[in-house]
């Protein structure tokens, strides 16, 4: 990176950040640490377009193709990393750059940013999850099997009720929590199937709902080739027993959703963290992405494959009942039978009938090569250009969905 960095300023090669969210904070910080202008940021989503981010207005996609290809682009996003590396290989870009090394080689310490949003720790994450997600392009040339994350259900049971849940808590009307056994067979098989996981995401309802999550977290810490596992709650239950050791772990981590007066343990859970050394992140969320309900709507194959580029939840890999999922809609959607079962959209892994390498060849073949999935038919999709809606808004029983045919 050293070297792109020496040859920008030598050149005075104008610089993009293509992405104005953390990252992009990140990316322009650690810029600026060396020495080099940012020139232009840009991002896809139209209610950032036209704001300034550190002084520069933010550019559209389609205004960045009108632009001149000898500039040096820095690839500021996660999520989309692939859609965004491939529009700018389509409008022919030469000199285009992930951020790991770059955000590897400098120190923020000294800079006055929002400690909610970037403590160390959450800098590390953000590194990680842009680094593993990076390699998802380089690892279908090198054969290697890096998978950035994966959510695991352990419970359809929630403390809140909230209405517009995009896991759809809101339906279920006998939660129940998940088979621990058939759970831990599927795991099984799937780390013998992948080379490295840096996270696995611990999720509900609210993990914390189910009295024994913690033999969920003995279990998945122990696998040598798991960076960490994130637990996240909503901060209106307080581990207690068993539950609470757990969080102790070397590998483990609390991800809190402030909720604010919903969130009523959220104080009390942030001191027994930091009494105990237990590492946690908490994000206050006031706005939700509007996705709307779960119905069928006739999309074409351009519509579906345009819908699913652009979600992103679309790497949400998600376990359910020992099948994996390329998003919760699609999980909790398929299991509440809102959404058809198809084989094709799914790896079952509590399969015996198939071999380690076969079940390899699946699941990379649906982790890379998957442009879109039965569920899109049903969802509008979660793109970050759709309206917002107030976050958590709480509804006194279960909704009804409809069933699909």
């Amino acid at each position: 990176m050293n070297v792109h960095i020496d040859k920008i300023k030598k050149n005075s090669t104008p610089v993009v950040l293509f992405g104005a969210g953390d990252l992009g904070v990140l990316a322009y910080h650690a810029l600026k640490k060396r020495e080099v202008k940012v020139n232009f940021v840009c991002d896809s989503n139209t209610k950032k377009q036209g704001q300034l981010f550190y002084g520069n207005k933010v550019i559209s996609p389609n205004e960045l193709s009108l632009m001149n290809r000898d500039m040096a682009i820095f690839i500021c996003n996660s999520q989309y990393i692939g859609t965004v590396s491939s529009f700018l290989q389509k409008m022919k870009f030469q000199s285009v750059y992930d951020l790991v090394d770059l955000l590897k080689g400098t120190d923020f310490s000294d800079l006055n940013l929002n400690q909610n949003i970037f403590s160390k720790l959450s800098i590390e994450r953000q590194i990680a999850l842009h680094e593993t997600n990076y390699s998802k392009i380089k690892n279908t040339i090198d054969k290697k099997f890096d998978v950035s994350n994966v959510d695991i259900v352990i419970t359809e049971r929630c403390s809140l009720k909230c209405k517009n849940c995009a896991n759809l808590m809101q339906y279920y009307h006998r939660p129940e929590n998940s088979d621990r056994d058939l759970l831990f067979k599927s795991i099984d098989k799937l780390m013998k199937c992948i080379d490295s996981l840096y996270e696995f995401r611990i999720l509900g309802g609210d993990p914390f709902m189910n009295k024994k999550m913690y033999e969920f977290v003995n279990k998945l810490v122990e696998y040598n080739n798991v960076h960490q596992v994130v637990i996240y709650t909503n901060a209106s239950i307080l581990p207690k027993g068993l539950n609470f050791e757990c969080l102790k772990k070397n590998k483990v981590r609390l991800q809190i959703t402030n909720y604010g007066k919903l969130s009523y343990k959220h104080d009390e859970t942030i001191k027994l963290c930091e009494a105990n050394n237990i590492s946690y992140v908490t994000e206050r969320v006031k706005k939700w992405q509007d996705i709307g309900t779960i119905n069928y709507e006739e999309k074409s194959i351009s519509e579906l494959e345009d819908l699913f580029k652009n979600c992103c939840a679309n790497n949400l890999l998600t376990f359910l009942h020992g099948k994996l999922f390329r998003c919760p809609t699609a999980a909790h959607g398929t299991n509440l039978k809102a959404i058809p079962d198809k084989p094709k959209d799914i790896v079952n892994l509590a399969d015996d009938k198939m071999s380690i390498e076969e079940t390899r060849e699946k699941l990379k073949d649906f982790y890379y090569n998957k442009k879109f999935i039965t569920a899109c038919s049903y969802c509008k999709g979660r793109d970050y250009g759709f309206g917002e809606i107030d976050a958590a808004i709480q509804t006194k029983k279960p909704l009804t969905i409809s069933k699909a045919n």
